[in-house]
């Protein structure tokens, strides 16, 4: 059982064969070229075709014609001998046939003068053989040896016949006479199509020859563009396996100048390798900021608890001051838990809470309302520039939660003068909030500094105030996720200014 499934996890493991999509691609381009090309073939041979049968049966109908001219003027009874006349290369027109023009497409003229007969030119031709049949089918004339067969028709007939295993074509006529309009025989030609055929021959070996070079170059040429227009998709992939063997990989897929879809593409995956690798640092960061941060509290319960373990179980003294550190101490600990948990929410804003809108005045009012009920002992200064309502793209207990952080640090950071200001203004894109106060303020080095994760600028007097250094880097979080900013001016002994900005929300297409 275990070599069974030992062999099954190595076949799984095993490296499929990939399948190349640049051959594949050639392949399809070939084949459809190929394809194109023999459809677009055939129609124009279907259409030559066409018009040479046309050619070749008119042909016919011309022979039948002429012969059918010379015949019927000669005298009320077909003879071989009268046949044979008629049809014959030194047949000479009379003088009454020349008068009326009667035969005249059939008869050319000479540079010496004498007739020279056409009819008898095209009943040469290969492939052309003219049959004379007697009123009773007896055979009068015979331009060639045949072996088709002749059935009398009423009216002239024109159709496709099977002559030696090809097409032919086989045309029959009857014959009346001039004189008093009796039948007197019947006219048979055929067309064995000798030129056509050998013509079809040529075309569809050409065809066929051409169609296996076009076959090759539409192959290479298609593996070339393949080759071409896949090279970004070869470096995803060499950029997806530098990924894949470092995750802190700066390797990305080199954008060209060319502003096509797998530009588009690459463009993506590459902001996509950025946010992954973001979001990696930022695990990576929470891991060693909690175990940092964590360090203390446990540090301190672990010394009270191994105090009471020696001596401290019988001495009630000792006994309260221990529980009541470390009780203190596991508060910290839930409330820096907390905090950190905000903050790894708070980076990922973008995911978690899109499309969201908040009343900015309303908001903005409540707060101030609640500072002033909770603080008293504070001035509590509003100045609303907005004339109307405005909605800005933040969820509303996000946005509460960053002026509470403001809030909170300019009570809690006042010194002697207990006062607050909150200003409210807009333009055309964004709506700016302040909030001052005149406490201890900092120096420009700290106001670098204030926005980092656990950075304090008085740690001792901020853990005695309870501050943990993570509000501001939460508010900054925050804005960052929905497009805002957050900025300080401080000057020590004299204040602060917190400046947070908010683009005003637009609806999009989907919500109009």
């Amino acid at each position: 059982m275990k070599n069974f499934l030992k062999t099954r996890n190595e076949e799984e493991n095993k490296p499929k064969r990939v399948s190349s999509l640049k051959w594949k691609w050639s392949l399809i381009v070939a084949i459809a070229i190929f394809l194109t090309y023999m459809i677009f073939s055939v129609t124009i041979f279907y259409s030559f075709r066409q018009i040479m049968f046309s050619q070749e049966d008119e042909n016919v109908k011309e022979i039948i014609t002429g012969v059918n001219n010379r015949l019927n003027v000669e005298s009320a009874v077909l003879t071989k001998a009268t046949v044979y006349q008629s049809l014959s290369p030194t047949y000479t027109p009379s003088a009454l046939e020349i008068e009326e023009n009667f035969d005249q497409r059939n008869l050319i003229i000479g540079q010496d003068g004498n007739y020279q007969d056409t009819l008898y030119a095209e009943m040469s031709e290969e492939g052309i053989m003219v049959r004379v049949y007697s009123p009773t089918s007896r055979l009068l004339f015979e331009s060639r040896p045949s072996d088709v067969s002749f059935n009398p028709e009423a009216k002239l007939t024109v159709q496709l016949i099977d002559i030696n295993g090809k097409e032919g074509i086989s045309g029959i006529a009857p014959v009346y006479s001039s004189q008093n309009g009796i039948l007197i025989g019947y006219i048979h030609v055929t067309n064995a199509l000798d030129d056509y055929h050998q013509m079809s021959s040529q075309i569809i070996s050409a065809v066929f020859t051409i169609g296996v070079f076009a076959l090759l170059f539409s192959g290479i040429t298609g593996f070339l563009l393949a080759s071409k227009f896949l090279q970004p998709l070869k470096t995803m992939t060499t950029t997806m396996n530098d990924i894949r063997k470092d995750t802190q990989s700066q390797s990305r897929i080199p954008l060209g100048n060319t502003n096509d879809e797998l530009a588009h593409l690459s463009t993506v995956f590459n902001d996509m390798l950025d946010k992954m690798q973001l979001y990696i640092e930022q695990q990576k960061q929470f891991v060693e900021d909690v175990s940092h941060e964590l360090r203390t509290p446990v540090a301190v319960m672990e010394g009270h608890l191994k105090l009471l373990n020696r001596w401290g179980k019988e001495d009630p003294e000792i006994l309260d001051e221990s529980l009541s550190a470390s009780l203190q101490e596991v508060e910290r600990m839930k409330t820096l838990v907390q905090e950190m948990l905000d903050l790894s929410r708070a980076e990922q804003v973008e995911i978690h809470y899109k499309n969201e809108k908040t009343p900015i005045k309303q908001v903005v009012h409540q707060n101030y309302n609640n500072f002033k009920m909770l603080y008293p002992n504070f001035v509590f200064n509003l100045d609303d520039d907005l004339n109307e309502e405005i909605y800005v793209s933040i969820y509303r207990h996000h946005l509460e939660q960053i002026l509470i952080i403001l809030l909170d640090n300019a009570v809690k950071y006042s010194t002697d003068r207990n006062e607050v200001h909150i200003s409210i203004a807009s333009d055309d894109k964004f709506v700016h909030v302040a909030i001052q106060d005149f406490g201890e303020g900092m120096t420009p080095e700290d106001a670098d500094k204030i926005f980092n994760r656990f950075y304090r600028v008085d740690k001792a007097r901020s853990r005695h105030k309870g501050g943990n250094g993570l509000g501001l880097s939460i508010a900054k979080e925050l804005l960052l996720g929905y497009k805002g900013n957050i900025s300080v001016d401080s000057v020590l002994n004299h204040g602060s200014i917190f400046r947070i900005t908010l683009p005003i929300y637009k609806e999009t297409d989907s919500e109009l």
